[in-house]
């Protein structure tokens, strides 16, 4: 347990004011760097660099890295068993297939069929599903490019026309990248396929066909390690309405 009561007695009000805040945001600290920890406690740099000295560290940076050490800890010891594992999967595969609407599957088909080019564009864990799909597109004998590497997420955008189609796949629909991304692709006039989680997510307003899967959490940002069969399952879906159109 971090010894965040260490020393409290000998702390300042704005150390204090830091410490509260450090307390009841523990698991968004291991995403923040010092600036950020100012603009959101209205202290300065040396307040913070002060407090995390007197809670034993040698800066904030040995500060959030043992925060993050903490909340590793923490979510391990919270794993659930390999049964109850088993049983959420089945879940998300039962609930993904109550969300899938077979004439959504069938207009994004049908719209892919028709385009020039075809790009995918996916981050982090479910650039999985990316490769995987642009394998079937491509053994379909379609034009298709995946959008694997991150500093081409801007530059692929010139190429794009209102003949292509970009299928963005992200599980929360809110990675920031994907969302300028898919702005710059709305401008441009093409056809967008979104891929989510079902949520309210910024990533759907800018796309003109969405297909939803369920999943138990889309927070990607604290945990990757979220699974994404009801990705897979709507790949395997929209490739077998493809080939019925070809």
């Amino acid at each position: 347990m971090l010894e965040f009561l260490k020393n409290y007695d000998n702390l300042t009000i704005s150390e204090k004011k830091v410490l509260k805040y450090l307390n009841d945001n523990i698991a968004d600290i291991p995403y923040l760097n010092i600036n950020d920890l100012v603009a959101k406690t209205y202290v300065s740099k040396t307040v913070i660099i002060n407090l995390s000295q007197k809670l034993g560290f040698s800066g904030f940076k040995e500060l959030k890295f043992q925060i993050n050490n903490y909340i590793l800890s923490k979510n391990k010891t919270e794993k659930v068993t390999p049964a109850s594992y088993k049983k959420q999967l089945e879940k998300n595969i039962n609930k993904s297939f109550t969300l899938i609407n077979e004439n959504q599957i069938n207009d994004c088909a049908n719209i892919l069929h028709k385009s020039r080019n075809i790009f995918i564009v996916a981050r982090g864990t479910s650039k999985a599903v990316g490769y995987y799909l642009e394998h079937l597109l491509f053994a379909l004998g379609l034009h298709c490019f995946f959008i694997n590497d991150y500093n081409l997420s801007d530059s692929f955008t010139r190429l794009v026309s209102k003949d292509d189609t970009v299928i963005f796949i992200s599980l929360s629909g809110g990675t920031k990248k994907i969302i300028e991304t898919a702005k710059i692709v709305q401008l441009k006039g093409a056809n967008i396929i979104s891929m989510t989680a079902f949520n309210t997510n910024e990533l759907t307003s800018y796309t003109d066909n969405t297909l939803f899967c369920f999943a138990d959490s889309y927070d990607t940002k604290r945990d990757d390690t979220k699974s994404r069969i009801g990705f897979f399952i709507l790949v395997d879906l929209l490739i077998n309405e493809l080939e019925n159109l070809l």
